[in-house]
């Protein structure tokens, strides 16, 4: 699984301009990166300082859904946390480096089911 085809799959990726705007819900960042982990566990440490950062990360604002919103039907809590997508992309950039530092080899032709070479 590759750290930035998730990232191009959560619409973080920048426009003609190279810029970035908008917002992104927090659980659905934290939600890949928990999936990448589990492709690359002997590396969850930097996992978990990655979670870590979005949840410091700058609040882009705190939605609440009306109890009876269509929206909130399948949800545990009816407040959306926002989060900068430029600020998630860097994480995923990070994270990027920090994996390729440990020899973890990825190529963007890898299928997200099946788990990168690892060489350690």
């Amino acid at each position: 699984m590759h750290v930035l085809t998730t990232a191009k799959m959560l619409g973080l990726d920048a426009d003609e301009r190279g810029d970035l705007p908008g917002t992104i819900e927090e659980r659905l960042v934290l939600a890949a990166i928990e999936e990448l982990a589990e492709a690359h566990p002997d590396h969850a440490d930097l996992f978990i300082l990655a979670s870590d950062r979005v949840r410091s990360s700058r609040s882009a604002g705190l939605e609440i859904l009306d109890q009876d919103s269509v929206f909130s039907r399948y949800r545990d809590s009816n407040e959306i946390q926002l989060r900068y997508r430029g600020e998630m992309k860097e994480v995923f950039d990070d994270l990027l480096i920090d994996l390729a530092l440990r020899g973890v080899t990825m190529s963007e032709a890898e299928s997200t089911d099946e788990p990168s070479g690892v060489t350690s």
